[in-house]
């Protein structure tokens, strides 16, 4: 079983980062910009968890960090990014359309700091809102199954 942290949008909200990632104990940690300072910080506090990230739209200063992430856990494969790419504050046919395109079973986005969930065949939309208020998601993947919850602190 492997604990998934995702988080999003934590605009400089270190400590509220912290506590979440305290709280919950993650094996892993997908962030997806607009903080990506606070998930290097907590990357340096909890070293032994395992990151993925990207930045955002506000992290532009940054650049030891890409906009878009392609990867797997455990024969899972996600895309990572922010979502102002896509423009999923219009619509979010843009990100399915690439979700689909890259063959990821999950697509996880931010931007929009609104919490979502969306099944559709083969790909889930995952928005955890933002950290900044308190809002979170988590992954659980056991034997290839996916479950995702959204919480609060």
């Amino acid at each position: 079983m492997k604990k998934i942290l995702v988080l999003s949008d934590s605009h400089s909200y270190f400590d509220k980062v912290l506590k979440i990632f305290e709280k919950e104990k993650p094996d892993i940690v997908i962030a997806a910009g607009d903080g990506i300072k606070d998930i290097d910080e907590l990357s340096y506090v909890y070293p032994e968890a395992k990151y993925y990230m990207v930045k955002g739209n506000c992290d532009f200063f940054n650049r030891s960090h890409s906009e878009e992430n392609l990867f797997e856990i455990d024969g899972t494969k996600f895309f990572l990014t922010h979502g102002h790419l896509y423009e999923v504050k219009r619509s979010l046919s843009s990100i399915k359309e690439i979700g689909k395109k890259l063959n990821a079973s999950v697509v996880v986005f931010g931007h929009t700091h609104k919490p979502y969930i969306e099944r559709e065949n083969d790909i889930i939309l995952f928005n955890p809102g933002a950290a900044e208020e308190d809002r979170y998601g988590m992954i659980i993947l056991e034997n290839g199954n996916i479950e995702l919850f959204h919480k609060q602190l």
